[in-house]
């Protein structure tokens, strides 16, 4: 008999026999519980873990409240948590419900379990190319990797891309999120792709020396694992510049392979232009190293033969002083 009534304490948080019956004439009102309830919102309310009913009709508006007093919070989508049925009695005294006026029958423990689906692999590729489309990357995928079910609560619309990371050439993070619902949830995958990046080559190959034309540079499609550090990305960075080497047909620019041209060779003649304050003067000179525009360089005056620092100003012109 003490077993039999240990068992019963186990499973059910009741109200005593005579309690119940003093109840019986004050009320109608049942509140029956289960021990294992599956929701789908955010919250756990009374109607979600007990079976709530009359016989009255005068009943139905408190029904209604008691059914949407919220107990607790939900799990996470997919998980599982328990409820203690002393807490859930507790809720109910909290929410200004008398006890006296309900007949109610709790088990122990209310085992709450979140409601959920599976993501699928085509709402996490379509998220993805919607991502880079608006981010206007070309990069064509190839496969996304996860090693388990994403889950995500019922009431989601789908998911969505917040954010891509680049770890290596044709590697990706993709960080995802639930869209709208009770709860947002945030997850990471790993894609694989090959990325593409629109960069500057010779159209024909170009001598040492040679400085680059609009003509000889173009834009083209290159796969992102091929670009270097130091490759040049802008046209503008390339057209204008002297070949410091010499550079084959569709070959990409780097930054050690151009240079501004150079408007003074050495050995070559060239005005000086002396400046001292308001007073300025000129004379012819020797250049005796090559330099490009406001670069530094030693010059010799023809007439003094006296040798000075000019700065490379224009083509065959240097200035010697001031600023």
């Amino acid at each position: 008999m003490s077993g039999a009534r240990g068992a019963i304490a186990a499973l059910l948080v009741i109200v005593s026999m005579s309690e119940c019956l003093a109840q019986s004439d004050k009320t109608s009102i049942r509140v029956q519980g289960h021990s294992d309830v599956v929701v789908s919102d955010s919250s756990v309310r009374l109607g979600d873990i007990a079976h709530i009913d009359s016989a009255s009709i005068k009943d139905d508006e408190t029904i209604v409240r008691l059914r949407t007093l919220q107990i607790a919070q939900s799990p996470k989508a997919g998980e599982s948590t328990l409820l203690e049925g002393a807490q859930v009695v507790e809720k109910i005294r909290d929410n200004g419900v008398r006890l006296d006026t309900i007949l109610y029958s709790l088990p122990r423990q209310i085992k709450i379990t979140r409601a959920y689906r599976e993501v699928t692999n085509e709402e996490l590729e379509k998220a993805l190319l919607s991502f880079l489309g608006s981010q206007d990357k070309q990069i064509d995928l190839k496969q996304i990797m996860h090693d388990k079910p994403v889950r995500i609560p019922t009431d989601s619309f789908g998911v969505e891309v917040v954010a891509l990371h680049g770890t290596k050439p044709g590697h990706f993070g993709v960080d995802y999120r639930s869209v709208s619902g009770a709860d947002e949830v945030r997850f990471q995958m790993r894609a694989l792709g090959d990325e593409w990046r629109l960069m500057p080559v010779a159209t024909s190959p170009l001598r040492k020396g040679a400085v680059i034309s609009a003509a000889d540079v173009q834009l083209r499609k290159v796969n992102a694992a091929a670009v270097l550090g130091d490759s040049v990305r802008e046209l503008g960075d390339v057209i204008g510049k002297s070949v410091q080497r010499d550079i084959g047909q569709g070959e990409m620019f780097n930054t050690n392979a151009i240079a501004l041209p150079a408007l003074v060779l050495a050995g070559s003649r060239v005005s000086m232009l002396f400046r001292a304050g308001r007073l300025e003067a000129s004379a012819m000179g020797v250049a005796l190293e090559s330099g490009v525009e406001r670069q530094e360089i030693k010059v010799r005056n023809e007439t003094s033969s006296k040798i000075v620092t000019a700065r490379v100003i224009d083509k065959g012109l240097v200035e010697v002083g001031g600023k």
